[in-house]
């Protein structure tokens, strides 16, 4: 049976690891390899990392842990990808929980399309309320799947499992991004490659839990800086490719900063409306600079639906 490897960096995760470790656990399928990278904890997430793998090591679900001092996520998944040996590997964060059933719903996925480069799954999303929701992924791969992650990032860090591969081919992680690094590193994957399938389930198997204390966190305004960082890098990416539909995609990307700019004026930061007054400036079209200003404002107001409008319209011009 083929070995599925799974890599989860962890920095002062104490008291949230057991709960994300006891789901890789209870994974049905088997032979597992968990890699887990310690990203200069200062907290006892080391010990529970060394206990972790004392107590569930075994012949079927081998663990290996190691440390990767360079801060960050980007550097720690790097890390954790020079211990993959296996020909696939699937990301995690370690503050959240997987569903018994997910890698055995890759695997036969993968087995089912052996063409694919890569499986990507939905996922339910539930805040520090308690209130969740599900974040969908389509079905169909076509030329537009790749506008739609810009949009909705289908290709965030839990929802995927690849052929390590074509992730090391693509240049893997991008340590210089603190934020937003799974979507850009997802827009490498998807000029690289179309052979994406969508596993089959009728529900989400993975449960993210968001709060501020995440990688990511939930304030646009402060991190403002490292996001566009993220955006740009995308930028010169979709410059550097032969894509026929270059200047779509580098529309999309104008239109994440001006959703970028809608989020940072709704949190009362004066940076929202100079960023898209500076977004707009790059807008050689009319039509473009009323529709996107006219998506910032109703973004502003938190008005849903603004985003698929846009999305549309980018897919036909």
């Amino acid at each position: 049976m083929m070995e599925i490897t799974i890599v989860i960096p962890v920095y002062n995760r104490e008291r949230l690891l057991p709960r994300t470790l006891a789901s890789v656990v209870a994974q049905t399928y088997r032979p597992l390899h968990v890699v887990l990278v310690d990203n200069g904890s200062t907290d006892a997430s080391p010990a529970v990392l060394r206990d972790f793998e004392m107590r569930q090591s075994a012949p079927d679900f081998r663990v290996t842990v190691c440390r990767e001092p360079t801060p960050g996520a980007p550097a720690a998944r790097n890390a954790g990808l020079r211990h993959v040996t296996s020909e696939w590997v699937m990301f995690f964060d370690s503050d959240d929980e997987m569903a018994p059933q997910l890698v055995a719903n890759y695997v036969a996925t993968i087995i089912g399309n052996p063409e694919a480069d890569l499986v990507y799954t939905d996922v339910e999303i539930v805040d520090e309320r308690g209130v969740a929701r599900v974040k969908r992924s389509p079905r169909k791969i076509n030329a537009h799947f790749l506008c739609g992650h810009i949009f909705h990032t289908y290709l965030s860090t839990q929802r995927y499992v690849v052929r390590r591969r074509l992730l090391e081919s693509v240049g893997g992680w991008d340590v210089r991004l603190s934020c937003w690094n799974d979507w850009e590193l997802g827009i490498r994957l998807l000029l690289h490659t179309s052979r994406l399938v969508k596993a089959g389930a009728a529900n989400p198997l993975v449960l993210v839990h968001a709060h501020g204390d995440s990688i990511t966190g939930n304030s646009f305004s402060d991190k403002v800086d490292a996001l566009l960082a993220s955006v740009d890098v995308a930028e010169q990416t979709v410059n550097a490719s032969n894509r026929r539909d270059k200047n779509r995609l580098l529309n999309c990307l104008v239109y994440k900063k001006t959703v970028l700019a809608a989020l940072c004026t709704r949190e009362g930061s004066p940076l929202g409306a100079q960023l898209f007054a500076e977004t707009m400036q790059h807008l050689a079209s009319p039509r473009l600079s009323l529709l996107f200003a006219a998506g910032y404002r109703l973004a502003c107001r938190g008005i849903r639906g603004t985003t698929r409008v846009v999305e549309l319209f980018l897919r036909c011009h």
